[in-house]
């Protein structure tokens, strides 16, 4: 009778343990996963900014001014309530562009990212910087004479990462086909989660230990 209140007992404690060791491993995840408002991790600046309607058949720049080191990454998404273009450009092919008085890119250059045409939400952009200098994110807004809003302007909302300061440039005193843009610029900083690495460790090692412990309850 012993020996079998032992042998009870002790397949009572193996399905305890394993129970315990299946609920922690389900559970750890979700106590290590960071509070959605922490600012902890990457952040993206957000700003908002306002072009104005170009008379019909022309365009209107909307020229955006960073600074950044070789091998920096410029990159995030913007959103635009009506179709733009965008290049991010060095000084050399911004300066081109702008006296090239014809809204479109010189054949010459080599921009470190375009995409043309483009409306809509979560539009990503991407580039490298080749060398430390001067830069500039570019929007165009072509005005093909089709009323494509009422309001006077567009709207641009555009994240970029937090280690650039962008400045507005007017572009009208130097082309005289493009309209000069007005804008309010507000910044929020947007944590991207980050999960430590023994948050993934502990149930993965719980897990390899809840399946030796089944293997040698089937072999007993």
């Amino acid at each position: 009778m012993q020996t079998s209140y032992i042998l009870v007992c002790d397949n009572m404690t193996s399905k305890a343990i394993i129970s315990i060791l299946l609920l922690v491993a389900i559970f750890i995840p979700f106590l290590t996963a960071p509070n959605a408002n922490s600012q902890t991790g990457s952040a993206f600046t957000i700003t908002v900014v306002t072009v104005g309607t170009p008379p019909p058949y022309q365009c209107a720049l909307l020229p955006l001014e960073f600074s950044a080191q070789r091998g920096q990454l410029v990159w995030g998404y913007f959103t635009a309530d009506v179709t733009m273009d965008i290049y991010v450009l060095s000084q050399t092919d911004f300066n081109a562009f702008v006296q090239g008085n014809t809204c479109s890119l010189p054949a010459t250059a080599y921009p470190l990212f375009m995409q043309t045409q483009v409306v809509g939400s979560n539009n990503a952009y991407s580039a490298t910087v080749p060398s430390n200098g001067i830069y500039y994110i570019l929007f165009v807004y072509r005005n093909n004479g089709i009323n494509q809003i009422t309001s006077g302007f567009a709207t641009i909302d555009l994240s970029y990462p937090p280690y650039i300061t962008l400045t507005q440039v007017s572009a009208s005193a130097t082309a005289t086909t493009f309209t000069s843009s007005n804008s309010t610029i507000l910044t929020v900083n947007t944590a991207i989660p980050e999960f430590p690495i023994w948050g993934t460790a502990i149930p993965l090692i719980l897990s390899i230990t809840l399946a030796a412990a089944i293997l040698r309850r089937k072999r007993n």
